[in-house]
């Protein structure tokens, strides 16, 4: 069931349905966004992370940003998924094209721990403005 609930939260990210995307994690969701991002941190609960996390994506960094899975690999309660972001950065126009693994962990059907890692040099030079 839980490979199928990923699937389907990646699938609504991608039409651009946050709620849809957010129905499978646990409101007190443990979330490990890679160190070296400008969010980069440790977030507990759903809503901090919809504020710290996915708000900026759209709001304030990104046009058109996807996360793409290539692989959803069901271990038990853990599932990794392997994929690309991609995107293009608001305010330097440079595009963002970095692979990433997600680790899911799963409790009663529920994700209740993420943890992100990516190519975090390759985000933040799309973001940066020249100097």
């Amino acid at each position: 069931m839980s490979v199928e609930s990923v699937r389907s939260s990646y699938e609504a990210f991608g039409r651009g349905d946050l709620d849809g995307a957010l129905a499978m994690m646990d409101e007190d969701i443990e979330w490990h966004q890679a160190q070296g991002l400008p969010h980069g941190g440790v977030y507990h609960g759903l809503s901090a992370v919809r504020a710290s996390v996915f708000d900026p994506i759209d709001d304030e960094w990104w046009e058109d940003f996807r996360a793409d899975p290539d692989e959803v690999i069901g271990l038990g309660d853990d599932i990794v998924v392997i994929g690309r972001y991609t995107a293009k950065a608001k305010q330097t126009g440079r595009p963002l094209d970095v692979p990433f693994a997600h680790v899911w962990r799963f409790r009663d059907g529920r994700a209740v721990r993420f943890h992100q890692f990516t190519d975090t040099r390759g985000w933040v030079e799309a973001l940066e403005r020249s100097t």
